[in-house]
């Protein structure tokens, strides 16, 4: 992939990526409206799980499909992998879990808060880990068009179910707004399914050899996204534990409003990924230019975060909400290397250092773990947010070290936008207008 198809790619995910934005963003305004703070809490809650259980039963399975698919790996070989090493284990841990937090753990807040929706995760579960890797596939095989359709297809569908659910259920919109998150989960696994059916040979099937080969790989990247999922979520399990489901309510829209912002470095890495990891001829190139491209326009939508996100957070989720933007702003430094990791992290994927990356991420994860300790008790969700931002701030300078070092790539050259880069951007806009 040359410089300038690069940035067509770009381009083409950046502008689904905004539209991703809009769609959320509306579906959003309407949950925290319609729910009010302490439903909209109960609504993340169940959100989050799913993410952190699929990540304890095979957190490093998509890594590990990822970087086979982008070796030309046969698919129905891999998908038997993700539906037996991630569907059918995280069914059964979800089962366990669920059955256990109910016999002996009745008397949590946590539990008590869930009731009966818990189980709710034996669907929601095993749906998750099948739609992770089914983008996976598609994006690590150069798919970026399936990719980037199954993407709006997981925001547009959830809204549009919600709207017509809530029409008819006007006193059931907890109700409708799960039901509409599961099936925006099922429509994409069922069209990422049929896409990649009719683009590669799909038939299931089982090789020894392969499976191993696979199961060492993930298991040296297994920790990383354990970990990652730590970083990224724990602080809701803590609030919702310590400070309950109004704060974890205010919280949630902090952390909605905040990660809007990741349509950033997700439109760098999508037209990148399989490139990356398969380690090209000039990729040495390409990734100081993702983390440059990345970097300046994540800097700008921070800066622009911080200044309206308080008008922003009252006028779309209402008065309601006005406690969660202190948190957004302790969230945004955060994010801003957060950017980096998404893009160093596959490139050093694709150099073969999953155990290195997983004890990065390992450190910072029990970073993050103390820091949610010490801070969330005195400082409430704006302690959690700080907790996140040091987690994510150290284990991305980290990464970036690493990166420099096996890459020969002084620092200042991944940092912002250089005049070199100026001339193919514009000349790919002429032809975009041409």
């Amino acid at each position: 992939m040359s410089r300038n198809n690069y940035l067509k790619h770009l381009a083409v995910s950046m502008g689904t990526k905004l539209a991703m934005i809009a769609l959320r963003l509306l579906r959003n305004v309407l949950l925290a409206r319609i729910l009010g703070p302490s439903e909209r809490g109960l609504f993340a809650l169940l959100n989050t799980l799913p993410d952190l259980i699929s990540a304890a039963t095979s957190g490093g399975l998509n890594s590990a499909v990822g970087y086979q698919a982008a070796k030309q790996r046969p698919m129905g070989l891999l998908l038997s992998q993700v539906l037996v090493f991630g569907c059918l284990l995280a069914a059964l841990l979800t089962l366990l879990v669920v059955a256990l937090t109910r016999e002996f753990g009745s008397e949590l807040d946590i539990t008590t808060q869930l009731g009966l929706l818990a189980w709710l995760l034996l669907l929601a579960v095993p749906l998750t880990v099948l739609k992770s890797g089914l983008l996976t596939l598609h994006n690590a095989s150069g798919g970026v068009v399936a990719f980037n359709a199954l993407r709006l297809i997981e925001s547009l569908a959830p809204l549009l179910v919600f709207l017509a659910l809530f029409w008819m259920w006007k006193n059931a919109a907890l109700e409708a707004a799960l039901i509409s998150w599961l099936t925006g989960i099922s429509l994409v696994v069922l069209a990422g399914w049929v896409w990649l059916k009719r683009g590669h040979p799909l038939s299931l099937q089982w090789d020894r050899a392969s499976q191993n080969e696979l199961l060492r790989y993930s298991a040296r990247s297994h920790p990383d996204l354990l970990f990652q999922q730590m970083i990224l979520r724990s602080d809701y399990l803590f609030i919702g534990a310590l400070l309950g489901t109004t704060a974890l309510g205010h919280y949630a829209m902090a952390s909605a409003a905040a990660e809007l912002l990741l349509i950033v470095p997700e439109a760098v890495t999508t037209p990148l990924m399989k490139r990356l990891l398969q380690q090209e001829e000039g990729i040495e190139k390409v990734t100081p230019l993702a983390l440059r491209l990345t970097a300046t326009v994540m800097l700008g939508a921070c800066l622009t975060m911080a200044v309206v996100g308080e008008w922003l957070i009252v006028t779309l989720f209402g008065e309601a909400y006005q406690p969660a933007y202190p948190a957004l702003l302790a969230l945004l430094p955060g994010l801003l290397g957060l950017c980096y990791m998404s893009i160093l992290r596959l490139d050093l994927l694709g150099k073969n250092r999953p155990g290195t990356i997983s004890l990065l991420m390992g450190l910072s994860a029990l970073l993050n773990l103390a820091l949610n300790v010490l801070l969330i008790p005195t400082y409430g969700i704006v302690g959690a947010a700080v907790a996140s931002s040091i987690a994510y701030l150290a284990v991305t300078l980290a990464l970036l070290v690493m990166y420099c070092r096996l890459s020969h790539v002084p620092v200042w050259q991944t940092l912002i936008v250089l005049p070199g880069d100026i001339a193919p951007m514009l000349l790919m806009l002429q032809r975009k207008s041409a």
